[in-house]
């Protein structure tokens, strides 16, 4: 049997393991040990008690691969990929942590990848629906999680998902956007993921000049209105979703927000795609940071 270790992954509470598409990973022998030793900024209680501390990277399981793995759909720079590289970085996403491979080395090399629990990415890792089971006399744990990313991985695979999504690299850059890093970087990252989400809806009948030209407020009302965020965008809307283009502008030209009300509308800008992230995962959008409240609001208040 091909086995292979896996650095960072939390399990739910109580689950021993996880079948991702035919890859199965489960907790190593000190598995207690080894998240405890992850960063956890909150003390946490649940099936274990964890201190909130600075952590580290740790081996927390093995993946048991299948006889034939298929090759990776995500645009991979190596040629090698297979389809356990897609499913890590959806790992990655939806527990908030850096997971990856414990690969062999020519030569002896560090480990670049970030220890530090992701910042951001809360309203689509809760987008994954909670279900609870009970398998005899076993405590219940969270089905959901294993049968959601599933559901997702079953369809990032499909050919219409695929050609509708350019093969899905904006989820390698949204990787990287919800990582702890500081909102300028965090909040044009995610500028990026919707910029190139309208492209891919709308490349066939605009040429990449009229898409480089095309005010960013127009692409951004498209987005909102494609995935049901607004049911219209009308002038005022219009004009005021302009201001979120400008926070952007600014940003990009003078390094930082102007003040407090642009990184209001800065995390705005990041709600939105977890939002619009979870519609295209084929999940049901999780308004646990009140997204939608927050862009009504954000509609019905005043210009500067």
């Amino acid at each position: 049997m091909n086995r292979k270790k896996i650095y960072n992954l939390e399990f739910p509470s109580y689950c021993e393991k996880l079948n991702i598409g035919g890859h199965v990973f489960k907790r190593v022998k000190d598995y207690e040990k080894q998240v405890k030793s992850l960063q956890h900024l909150t003390t946490v209680l649940s099936e274990y008690s964890i201190s909130a501390n600075t952590g580290s990277h740790n081996i927390t399981a093995f993946v048991e691969l299948p006889i034939k793995e298929k090759k990776a759909v995500f645009p991979w720079d190596k040629n090698n990929a297979t389809a356990l590289n897609d499913i890590l970085v959806l790992l990655s996403i939806f527990t908030g942590r850096d997971v990856f491979l414990d690969e062999p080395l020519d030569k002896p090399s560090a480990i670049i990848a970030d220890p530090r629990k992701y910042q951001w990415g809360g309203s689509l890792r809760c987008s994954i629906p909670y279900k609870e089971t009970k398998k005899d006399q076993d405590l219940g744990y969270n089905i959901g999680f294993e049968e959601g990313l599933n559901k997702i991985y079953s369809l990032i695979r499909t050919d219409q998902w695929l050609k509708k999504y350019q093969d899905g690299y904006f989820l390698l850059l949204l990787k990287h956007a919800e990582k702890r890093q500081i909102l300028e970087t965090a909040f044009v990252l995610h500028w990026t993921i919707l910029e190139h989400l309208f492209t891919l809806h709308n490349r066939k009948w605009l040429s990449d000049e009229q898409i480089r030209k095309l005010p960013s407020a127009e692409k951004i009302s498209f987005l909102l209105v494609e995935y049901a965020l607004s049911s219209e965008i009308t002038k005022p809307n219009k004009k005021r979703i302009s201001e979120l283009a400008g926070v952007r502008n600014r940003l990009v030209h003078f390094g930082k927000f102007l003040d407090a009300r642009a990184e209001k509308n800065a995390e705005l800008v990041i709600r939105l795609t977890e939002f619009i992230v979870a519609k295209i995962l084929g999940l049901l959008p999780s308004n646990v940071f009140n997204t939608i409240e927050r862009l009504e609001q954000f509609f019905n208040s005043s210009s500067k």
